[in-house]
């Protein structure tokens, strides 16, 4: 019978078949003193990822670590993640999309060992380099800080502190809100929803463990200005919901009004009235009187001086 797996490794991928060898090899390459599985959840590519990962799975000295899974119609991404997550059967799980890759290859080692130790931590994290256009002489890493860094909850109200392809944490039972399936960013939701579970706290050291790569495929690539304000939006306000309590942060209502109001001068700017209209009054149900009034004030009379 075989052992059950100390992580698992959650990979989503769509159209990734350009990077997805070098994803999969980042993880193959692990070196541990524990059993690891990889879950690779394949969204109906359109492309030749398929037939890469079937490669792999013929000839890779470790393909006994893959479990793989090839949807027949399109989930889209965050159904996908689910699934994916679902599949992980291990005391950790790991992500890394099809598009990132590992470089460190202790780095399981080295966040097993840590959780392990520190039981009062339910997220492990580290830096990546960025990647864009594929120039690999351009890399550099996104985190600055100079020291190893400590979150909490609140910490994860209004922007991800960690970056996803670096991340371990427990696999804990954890319930998923009905926004959870309808968020852009799932990871940032997730390691929210893990900490206010556990009430645990998440680490993020400044070892170099993964390359991110921002590419036209990518999900933040693809978002126009408008997109861009209405995830930003949608997210805040259903982790709001979900954890019930928005007079619990009244100093961080800054964030969510300046989506608004930048959501409100693009829809004034293609003469979008009505539209803008009901950004008004969403941003005044979700913020009441903390709303910037006279920005909305300033906005409406450049808007008028410019016509």
């Amino acid at each position: 019978m075989k052992k059950k797996p100390t992580v698992s490794v959650c990979m989503i991928t769509y159209g990734h078949q350009n990077y997805i060898r070098e994803a999969i090899e980042g993880i193959l390459m692990q070196e541990c003193n524990f059993e690891v599985e990889l879950i690779i959840a394949n969204d109906c590519s359109p492309d030749q990822t398929d037939k890469v990962i079937q490669e792999i799975l013929e000839s890779h000295p470790k393909k006994s670590w893959i479990k793989y899974f090839r949807h027949e119609s399109n989930l889209r991404m965050m159904p996908n993640f689910i699934y994916a997550l679902n599949q992980c059967s291990g005391t950790y799980i790991a992500i890394c999309e099809g598009d990132d890759y590992w470089i460190d290859p202790l780095k399981l080692q080295k966040q097993v060992d840590f959780l392990e130790a520190n039981p009062d931590f339910v997220i492990h994290s580290a830096n990546a380099l960025e990647l864009k256009r594929n120039l690999k002489s351009e890399e550099e890493p996104i985190i600055k800080d100079k020291s190893d860094s400590v979150f909490v909850l609140d910490d994860f109200l209004f922007h991800n502190n960690i970056i996803t392809c670096t991340v371990l944490f427990r696999n804990v039972k954890v319930q998923f809100p009905d926004s959870f399936k309808k968020v852009t960013f799932g990871d940032w939701f997730l390691y929210l929803i893990l900490m206010n579970t556990t009430k645990s706290k998440t680490y993020r050291s400044t070892e170099l463990f993964s390359v991110y790569r921002i590419h036209e495929g990518g999900v933040m690539s693809g978002l126009t200005k408008l997109d861009y304000y209405n995830t930003h939006i949608f997210q805040i306000i259903s982790i709001y919901n979900y954890l019930g309590d928005k007079k619990r942060y009244p100093k961080n209502y800054h964030l969510l009004n300046d989506f608004f109001i930048k959501k409100f001068r693009l829809m004034l700017e293609e003469n979008m009235y009505l539209e803008s209209l009901k950004t008004l009054i969403s941003n005044f149900g979700n913020c009441g009187f903390r709303m910037p009034f006279k920005k909305y004030l300033s906005a409406i009379k450049y808007n008028y001086l410019q016509k």
